[in-house]
């Protein structure tokens, strides 16, 4: 028998992540992350740079697909993510899971709406999504517990493609294969220093 790789394990995690399988507590905490979430990136937007990353979303162009949070225009999807990402990372209360240093919301959840938004996902798969997301973003933190926010890497950016292209691809329905292929992409570019601290 050949053992998958650890891309592997974790597309077949998120393809087959189905809402009913989970337990209910799971499922309601994670409507709190989303509230949460949406939560800080209303905060954000009234700040400066909140209003600084809605006005460059919105002059990116592409279609308007999703929903800026605190904002009036729709814009791609990509552009949305972006501002909305920003916007719950920016004042930086949003969720941390500890032993990994990751902030969950901003990457899981915001994509999630930003595309669930595009494609017409219920509420039911966008919730998939973000969990899906989130386990995928704390498995990568948990990699390496600590360490690598204490050699300067910004866990969160390290992990938070893995988290987008979990919670995207659930919803744009990649196959197995092709979340192999988007999580090899998400590692050969995965980065960010703390340099900022």
């Amino acid at each position: 028998m050949t053992q998958l790789s650890v891309s592997r394990r974790v597309a077949r995690f998120v393809t087959g992540l189905a809402l009913e399988d989970l337990p209910p507590a799971v499922v309601s905490r994670t409507t709190l992350l989303a509230l949460d979430t949406l939560g800080s990136c209303l905060a954000s937007s009234t700040m400066d740079f909140g209003r600084a990353v809605i006005c460059t979303s919105e002059r990116l162009g592409g279609p308007p697909e999703s929903s800026l949070i605190g904002g009036k225009a729709k814009v791609a999807a990509a552009n949305a993510v972006l501002a909305n990402g920003t916007l719950a990372h920016g004042l930086d209360f949003d969720d941390t899971r500890e032993d990994a240093i990751v902030h969950t919301g901003c990457v899981a959840v915001t994509t999630a709406l930003a595309v669930g938004e595009a494609v017409g996902a219920s509420g039911r798969a966008a919730l998939e999504a973000m969990l899906a997301g989130v386990e995928v973003m704390c498995r990568v933190g948990l990699a390496a517990p600590g360490k690598f926010h204490a050699r300067n890497f910004h866990p969160t950016a390290l992990s938070g493609s893995f988290a987008a292209a979990a919670a995207a691809g659930k919803l744009y329905g990649l196959t197995e294969d092709q979340l192999v292929h988007a999580f090899g992409i998400c590692g050969s570019q995965a980065s960010g220093v703390i340099q900022y601290l």
